[in-house]
């Protein structure tokens, strides 16, 4: 008995491999266009029948139009076991299509291609494909349709006629039109009809809690992996942190050209440190980064913006630690940490950063808003609303007012942190009230000062720098107490003139930066 194929794809890598297997197990082939001149080239003789000529219908509209017929789609839907459908194809010299072999128009690299123009993009929205697809789905017990050329190979060592099989490709398919179309309507929408698709990366142990299984990552709507595992198994909490740590650091990087450190847990850091130096790789930057607060850094997750070089290795074999993220790292430095935690310390590395639409599943109801890209530099800080601000405060307190900044956008809020010299030496995070939150990072700013004999040389260049604004003057006083020279803050309270005020009384300089950066 004839078998049937229909073969229509855009991408015809190793399809010639298939169609030759097709052949020699008894198929005779359908195709189109560009796919038909191609196997053409094959030799496969009256195996190979051009679509147009079983139609009697040619290609029409530029090739806008070649598979739309009922003689296809009566062979994708038809049930050959179905007598009335039997007479039907037969009334119209119809056959039945066994296997299918389509994949789609490259829409989603022409919309990512800058000098492509929208007739262009149109161009690139399959219909016929698309339609073959949901036909052969719709039919998926007599009908395999493959999709993509990693089938093939699956395909030929199987063989069809398998309902098992054919399930699993009619998933596939499925899955493949819905991000299709998907792409199709982020392009066509704004934001507020953004549709969002997911693929399966990585298992995970479990989530939060050892209890919340199963866990894994998805990738959306066919996004290549934000960074490479290149040892250990990162679970729930571990990619947070990675997050969250990787971004602080290359963002201090960006805005104030130089290499900085992150110490994470529970998704806020611990400790931050931003070499100010002109040094590249400082042999003591971990170490300074994790001794603002050891206590916290206690099995962290470790962020740098740089290449992981020997000495910075040697350095973190000597921590407690959960991992590291780097944008690079030396083949020998690897080889020195993938000995930690006898060989399961989770390293990464981050590959690009994505920056879009942010989705959060809450009961059932999904919220969304853009990943949070505010920015704050040098001369918009300086044009900012000043209170006792002169020509004489150091450029490395402005340096610190903006290493805050960006260390309290990746910190849980309510938050505060104390900043000197490089060094975030104190936060307070996550509290609903904000005296507590000043409070916490003072003390935990007095402890690294003590530490580092520097308590009895006040009064020194602290900063302070809120993630919102100082609701009253309290805040000030209390600011006051753990010996705060300078202020960092969005303003905006209908008591800023009491702030204002209270930070003239005590002499503290403050900066009103107009940005309020709340992450949850």
């Amino acid at each position: 008995m004839t078998k049937n194929a229909l073969i229509s794809v855009y991408d015809k890598t190793c399809i010639e491999h298939l169609a030759n297997y097709l052949t020699t197990n008894g198929y005779t082939i359908y195709s189109t266009g560009g796919t038909y001149n191609k196997l053409a080239d094959l030799g496969l003789g009256v195996s190979l029948i051009n679509i147009s000529e079983y139609t009697q219908s040619p290609e029409i509209c530029d090739g806008r139009v070649k598979t739309l017929h009922p003689k296809i789609f009566g062979g994708l839907l038809g049930k050959s076991d179905n007598e009335s459908h039997v007479k039907d194809l037969d009334s119209i010299n119809g056959i039945f299509f066994d296997i299918v072999v389509v994949n789609l128009y490259p829409f989603e690299q022409t919309i990512n291609d800058p000098q492509n123009t929208e007739e262009d993009i149109l161009e690139q929205i399959d219909i016929g494909g698309h339609s073959l697809i949901r036909a052969s789905v719709k039919n998926y017990k007599q009908v395999t349709i493959l999709t993509s050329p990693s089938q093939y190979t699956q395909f030929m060592e199987g063989g069809n006629n398998n309902n098992n099989k054919n399930y699993y490709y009619a998933q596939e398919a499925i899955n493949h039109i819905m991000k299709y179309d998907i792409a199709i309507n982020n392009w066509f929408n704004d934001a507020d009809k953004i549709g969002v698709s997911y693929d399966f990366f990585e298992k995970m142990k479990y989530g939060l809690n050892p209890y919340m299984k199963p866990a894994a990552v998805y990738l959306q709507n066919n996004q290549k992996p934000p960074y490479t595992i290149i040892n250990g198994n990162p679970g729930y909490i571990n990619l947070l942190d990675a997050n969250n740590a990787i971004r602080l650091v290359l963002e201090v990087q960006q805005v104030l050209g130089t290499h900085c450190c992150a110490s994470f847990k529970h998704n806020s850091p611990a400790g931050v440190y931003a070499n100010y130096s002109n040094e590249v790789y400082p042999v003591d930057i971990l170490q300074k980064t994790r001794n603002i607060d050891p206590k916290s850094s206690f099995g962290d997750f470790i962020g740098f913006s740089g290449t992981i070089d020997i000495p910075f290795a040697s350095q973190l074999k000597k921590y407690i630690s959960d991992g590291i993220i780097a944008f690079d790292y030396e083949l020998n430095a690897l080889d020195i940490i993938k000995t930690k935690k006898s060989g399961n310390y989770v390293i990464m590395q981050q590959e690009e950063i994505v920056n879009k639409i942010e989705y959060r599943d809450v009961n059932g109801v999904t919220l969304t808003q853009p990943s949070n890209d505010e920015v704050l530099v040098l001369e918009e800080l300086m044009n900012s609303k000043q209170v006792n601000i002169n020509q004489d405060v150091p450029d490395y307190v402005l340096k610190d007012m903006i290493l805050g900044f960006i260390t309290l956008k990746y910190t849980q809020s309510n938050c505060i942190c104390y900043v000197y010299n490089g060094h975030v030496i104190g936060i307070g995070a996550g509290q609903q009230n904000r005296v507590d939150c000043i409070e916490i990072a003072g003390k935990k700013a007095n402890d690294w000062l003590k530490r580092n004999d520097l308590l009895d040389k006040m009064p020194l260049d602290i900063t302070l720098v809120s993630d919102a604004f100082m609701p009253f003057a309290d805040n000030v006083q209390k600011a006051h107490e753990y010996n705060v020279k300078y202020i960092a803050q969005p303003g905006g309270s209908i008591r800023d003139d009491e702030i204002i005020e209270e930070c003239k009384k005590l002499n503290i300089g403050m900066i009103f930066t107009g940005k309020r950066i709340f992450t949850h």
